[in-house]
């Protein structure tokens, strides 16, 4: 009678099963971490190299000129800003052709944040296709304006991000009063209506002085506030003017009235400077270096900052 010899093979028992699942579960809950630090660092130098293009962009425009764009011209309608203007300086010349084709001296002559029509094109891929630059990468709201829904002009949720915004200067100094309390704006800061801000001009210095800001954030605004002409507009729309002595909406530019990543009430003309990185958001100066300022920090030393000439010493320790 034949024997048959039974082999026992080696495997694992359920605690030993267990044990191995828990040790891979801390693991991931300890590398999880870090790999997001690491995408939000990547995201963030992105974002920091946007600041850098769109500052050459800036000095560009400024060689050939003479001076910064303005943040907003004495010609009424949802007229595009100091985007299109510095369009050219960021291999966006075709883009600005393509405006053009539609109308002669585009800027001043189209609305594309209003029309859909022609000679308007609001759904056009001009506005449609995203500009990487003017996105941050960290932003949840992507490279399109998914804030900005409205029924009657539906195309805009599709237009091209805009998560810059130029300084428009302090709520604390050289305020010009519009009809309304929401038409308000400053002159004290770089980009604001009707400015032809040199850099000679920035007599507080270039290296103290904010140029654009982040505004990629609009996390705690209520629905109407992300809606509002005061939420994260596209490109498309950089200001409107009200005729002679009313003011004018500030899309494109801000003044400074709040703290960064603020999240009360605000109008049209100061909303604040916003982002997703965690603490802060991110700033370019009039130097074309770009610095990276807490939420926490002071605001009457971020209302200095937003002033060109006003005198203040600020304490950058």
């Amino acid at each position: 009678m034949t024997r048959v010899l039974r082999t026992r093979r080696p495997g694992f028992t359920l605690i030993e099963l267990l044990v191995v699942i828990a040790i891979i579960a801390i693991l991931i809950a300890l590398l999880l971490p870090a790999v997001q630090q690491a995408r939000e660092a990547a995201r963030r130098t992105q974002c920091k190299n946007n600041l850098k293009q769109l500052g050459l962009a800036f000095h560009n425009y400024h060689d050939t000129n003479l001076t910064f764009p303005p943040g907003g011209l004495e010609h009424s309608g949802y007229r595009i800003g100091w985007a299109g203007r510095v369009f050219p300086f960021l291999e966006q010349g075709n883009r600005v052709d393509a405006m053009d084709a539609m109308a002669a001296d585009a800027l001043m002559n189209i609305m594309p944040w209003r029309f859909d029509t022609a000679p308007h094109n609001g759904d056009s891929p001009v506005f449609t296709d995203s500009i990487g630059v003017l996105a941050c990468p960290s932003s949840a709201l992507g490279e399109k304006s998914p804030d900005i829904t409205n029924s009657t002009l539906p195309w805009i949720v599709d237009q091209g991000a805009l998560h810059y915004r130029g300084n428009g200067g302090s709520s604390d100094l050289d305020i010009v009063s519009g009809s309304s309390s929401t038409r308000n704006y400053s002159t004290s800061g770089v980009l604001y209506p009707t400015s032809r801000v040199r850099i000679g001009d920035v007599v507080d210095g270039t290296s103290n002085t904010l140029l654009i800001g982040e505004s990629s954030s609009s996390q705690g605004w209520t629905d109407s506030q992300k809606r509002g002409w005061g939420g994260i507009q596209p490109w498309t729309w950089g200001y409107y003017y009200y005729g002679s002595g009313n003011g004018f909406l500030q899309l494109d530019n801000k003044y400074v009235q709040f703290p960064i990543n603020y999240q009360g009430s605000f109008a049209t003309n100061n909303t604040p400077f916003t982002s997703y990185h965690p603490g802060g958001a991110q700033f370019l100066n009039c130097d074309g270096s770009s610095t990276f300022l807490s939420e926490n920090m002071d605001l009457n030393v971020l209302k200095a900052m937003a002033t060109r000439m006003g005198g203040e010493v600020i304490d950058n320790n």
